[in-house]
């Protein structure tokens, strides 16, 4: 190996990566841990004296309760303030669910007997412009327009007749 450097080797023979900074809402885990809600891939933690650390995290207790936001949807050319949840871990990780608030139909089924939830999911580059909205912490998100009741699938076709 050729050095051309004017100054010696800054590294000694054995390299160790820096230690990850402790997260300052737990002391359980690091901070690339919870802010990445990676609690499942980390080696479980332990106290000074090596024994395991039995007690439950509290940054991964308090993801497991989904956010609440809102959020502005036009349907029908009727504009509403609809509540949603951010969903930071689980099956619906990374999407916003709204309230049963919508109408659905089914070529086969007709039209579905309950309101329905519409997700929504984050933007890709090619997104119809329309179909983006933005909810009360300024994030962007695309509504999606299936939903399932019964195992069944339905299309959201609009807003409950008022009084529903």
């Amino acid at each position: 190996m050729n050095d051309d450097y004017g100054f010696p080797e800054p590294f000694e023979p054995e390299f160790r990566l820096p230690k990850s900074a402790d997260c300052p809402r737990c002391p359980c885990h690091t901070t690339r841990v919870c802010e990445g809600f990676q609690w499942h891939q980390a080696t479980p933690p332990a106290y000074d004296d090596g024994s395991p650390y039995t007690k439950p995290c509290p940054c991964e207790r308090a993801a497991s309760v989904p956010e609440d936001r809102t959020v502005m949807i036009e349907l029908d050319g009727i504009l509403r303030e609809v509540p949603v949840q951010y969903h930071r871990t689980g099956l619906l990780t990374g999407r916003l669910l709204t309230a049963r608030t919508f109408r659905a139909e089914s070529p086969v089924l007709g039209e579905c007997p309950v309101p329905v939830p519409m997700g929504l999911y984050r933007p890709k580059g090619d997104t119809d412009p329309r179909l983006i909205v933005i909810d009360s912490v300024g994030e962007k998100w695309v509504m999606g327009f299936t939903a399932q009741h019964n195992l069944q699938r339905y299309r959201i076709a609009g807003w409950p007749p008022t009084g529903a």
